[in-house]
């Protein structure tokens, strides 16, 4: 069971209705009260994948029906989910700045160990300043590590910077836990839940995407866009 998505539903107090569905190659977006983001992430069944239910008819929902689908053993069920999850928050004002990510970690990183779950375009920038960088990916390439790994390698972190597709495939609980409990923790990318919520999981710093422009992003992602590329978002940060 997926407890930090379970908590964070069971905390939405408020339905309404959803306007916009698009699920699309890299990214679904789903607009309710506000619009959500979160990576379009697919199983490996093959010739496609398990089966969305009710696809066709899914604008007949709420968002807190779609939210309820977080705990599916289906990714794009959960993807889905985890979108209208995002689409029900409201934005965070409270500790919120407009940062880059990237920029936090080059400066918190040097000279430290520092573990990134899952590829990011500026694990290169920190490796030139931090003492070790370990990559822990689902699919690895040479020089990374599978999440079988994850054990040995995270209690020597300094800082762990996950993407919060862990989320959607149920690693993030698994990574937190073997994270010593003065690493600094940080999950990142649009699918970051932007709640105090996950800072009761271990978590430090979020950083997440609040969409200003959904017919931008749309027109983005419709067109296969990586997030580099997505405009009508603006980056932003949540502290503990």
């Amino acid at each position: 069971m997926n407890t930090i998505l379970s908590t964070i539903y069971s905390a939405l107090r408020q339905d309404y209705p959803v306007k916009l569905i698009e699920v699309c190659a890299h990214w679904t977006l789903i607009t309710s009260r506000h619009s959500g983001m979160a990576s379009t992430v697919l199983g490996c069944q093959p010739h496609g994948e398990q089966l969305v239910s009710d696809a066709g008819s899914l604008l007949k929902k709420s968002a807190l029906e779609l939210a309820a689908q977080h705990s599916s053993p289906n990714s794009l069920e959960v993807s889905i989910a985890l979108a209208a999850i995002n689409s029900l928050l409201d934005p965070p004002t409270a500790n919120r700045k407009v940062v880059n990510v990237a920029d936090v970690l080059l400066e918190k990183g040097k000279g430290k160990n520092v573990a990134f779950i899952g590829h990011f375009p500026f694990a290169s920038k920190i490796k030139q300043v931090a003492k070790t960088v370990w990559i822990i990916d689902l699919q690895p390439t040479e020089g990374e590590y599978p999440p079988s790994e994850a054990k040995n390698l995270l209690p020597q972190a300094d800082i762990l910077a996950m993407t919060a597709n862990t989320l959607i495939n149920d690693w993030a609980e698994k990574y937190l836990s073997l994270c010593d409990t003065r690493a600094l923790k940080i999950m990142m990318g649009p699918s970051t839940p932007m709640t105090p919520l996950l800072f009761d999981f271990g978590l430090d710093i979020l950083a997440g995407v609040h969409v200003i422009d959904a017919g931008l992003v749309h027109d983005y992602i419709a067109q296969g866009a990586a997030f580099s590329q997505v405009k009508g978002i603006e980056k932003i940060t949540l502290t503990r």
